[in-house]
C-alpha cells in the first residue's frame, strides 16, 4: 500500500469534512525535512461532521488497523462519536490516524483549527494545517522516542520561520 495524502485529503474534502491535519505530515507540509509514513488528523465531533466523515471512511475503504491484517468495522457516527482518543485505520491510500484528543495544551478540532492555517498540498487542493508551535507542543506532550528525536527539527524550522 502506497502512502498518498493527497487522495485521502481530496476524499475528505469532497465530502466536507471538518479537520486539521497534525503531526508528521502537517510538518512536512509546513516545512519539515522529516518523511511519514501516515497521515494524523484531527475531526470535528460535530453529528453532521461525524457522518460526512463515515462516508469519506467509507470511500477510502478504511479498516481498523492492528497489528496483524486490517480489520474491516462500521465506521459509522456512533462508533466515531464514541472513539475517546484515536483510531488507527489502514485505507486504500495508506494509514489515517483519526485523532480526537491529541496529546498537548490543544484538546479539540475547534483550538486546533484556531492557529491552523489553509494549506495547498495539490493544485485545487487545499487542507487545514496545524501550526508549528501546536505541533511542537503536542509531540513534545507525547514524548514518544520519535517525537522527541523530530523536536530538534522542528524547533529548528520554527526559527528559520520566525526570521
Amino acid at each position: 500500500m502506497n502512502f498518498d495524502p493527497v487522495s485521502i485529503c481530496s476524499i475528505l474534502n469532497e465530502e466536507a469534512v471538518e479537520y486539521v491535519v497534525i503531526g508528521g505530515l502537517a510538518a512536512v507540509v509546513l516545512g519539515s525535512p522529516l518523511p511519514t509514513e501516515d497521515i494524523d488528523v484531527v475531526p470535528s465531533r460535530e453529528q453532521a461532521n461525524l457522518q460526512r466523515l463515515s462516508k469519506a471512511l467509507l470511500r477510502l475503504n478504511a479498516k481498523i488497523r492492528t497489528d496483524d491484517e486490517p480489520v474491516p468495522a462500521l465506521l459509522d457516527p456512533t462508533f466515531l462519536a464514541q472513539m475517546s482518543h484515536i483510531l488507527n485505520l489502514a485505507t486504500d491510500f495508506g494509514m489515517l490516524d483519526l485523532t480526537f484528543s491529541p496529546a498537548g495544551p490543544r484538546a479539540d478540532y475547534l483550538q486546533w483549527d484556531e492557529h491552523a492555517s489553509s494549506e495547498e498540498i495539490a493544485q485545487g487542493l487545499v487542507i487545514r494545517v496545524a501550526s508549528l508551535d501546536d505541533i511542537i507542543d503536542s509531540k513534545r506532550a507525547a514524548n514518544r522516542d520519535k517525537d522527541i528525536r523530530a523536536l530538534p527539527y522542528l524547533e529548528s524550522l520554527r526559527e528559520v520561520r520566525d526570521l
